[in-house]
């Protein structure tokens, strides 16, 4: 992350729970080079809390975010900077080229146009965190008090200026990503409960549409069973059992997604725990759900 003021600009630096070296590394940076910043958070919290402990960190009144494996080119940094100084409020990267598999890249697609259908507004699914905002998005985004929070709805709820800035992206040099196939599912069922409620919805209408159809069903066999043509055959029967079971569960399954992000919330346990800084010390803010904790400075 990466921030810009009338002082000159700062780099802050987020460990969000990796390995040891990593720290060592920031350390190393940020010897005798007061602009560059470290926190250590003290366990995995998540990219989007990483991001939110970088916002709470940055001092600048403009604000770059992007990911440490440079796949977004930090060259394309002044074009993000320039849009801002245009009269954007948020500048966003919009990926022209993307290195990411044909598989990797459909799924993806296919999850922001879910998204969007449910959400009911347009999120385009070639862009990432990579971006620059305003202090006063920034300072918005910092006011929120949920615990999720993906960076990208955020903004798109925030509903600031925003301009669209094409750019290739990269090929990743070294390591591979930590999303795993699970960690993407995760993510997309968290956004799609962050940004709506359709998917309560959806399921009540399905309920009412397949409890039409079962009563349809039953009053058309009660009148074979009149005219002498009972029906028969039990392996019909265990199939529609089993798939009505089977969208019971689901849309049970669909309310406790909702019904576990309201225990997370309620808990009142901050966004993310810093255990170490380099450089800076950890801003004071209000107590309360979704604001930091510092166990150590």
């Amino acid at each position: 992350m990466l921030g810009a003021s009338s002082r000159g600009y700062e780099i802050i630096l987020i460990d969000d729970g990796g390995p040891a070296e990593n720290w060592s590394a920031i350390e190393d940076l940020a010897s005798g080079k007061p602009e560059v910043r470290g926190v250590r958070l003290s366990r995995n919290f998540g990219q989007h809390q990483a991001i939110a402990a970088g916002f709470d960190h940055a001092d600048g009144d403009i604000t770059v975010v992007m990911d440490c494996d440079l796949q977004d080119p930090p060259e394309d940094i002044p074009a993000l900077v320039s849009a801002i100084r245009d009269g954007a409020e948020v500048a966003v990267g919009f990926r022209r080229t993307d290195p990411a598999s044909a598989v990797r890249r459909t799924m993806n697609t296919a999850y922001y146009r879910g998204l969007s259908i449910l959400a009911g507004c347009e999120i385009e699914p070639n862009q990432g965190t990579f971006s620059a905002i305003t202090r006063p998005v920034s300072d918005a985004y910092r006011s929120l008090g949920d615990l999720d929070r993906p960076y990208r709805l955020v903004l798109q709820w925030l509903g600031f200026k925003t301009i669209k800035v094409p750019f290739d992206r990269n090929d990743r040099d070294s390591g591979r990503s930590s999303y795993s196939f699970g960690k993407l599912l995760q993510l997309a069922v968290g956004g799609i409960a962050f940004q709506s409620t359709r998917l309560l919805l959806l399921a009540t209408v399905a309920g009412v549409f397949f409890s039409a159809i079962a009563l349809l069903l039953g009053l058309a066999i009660g009148l074979l069973a009149i005219f002498g043509h009972p029906a028969e055959g039990w392996a019909s029967t265990i199939v529609v059992v089993l798939f009505l079971g089977g969208l019971n569960l689901l849309a049970i399954g669909v309310h406790g997604v909702y019904l576990g992000k309201v225990f997370h919330q309620v808990r009142g346990r901050p966004l993310y725990v810093v255990a170490e800084t380099v450089n800076h010390e950890p801003p004071e803010l209000p107590a309360g759900p979704g604001r930091p904790s510092d166990k150590t400075s």
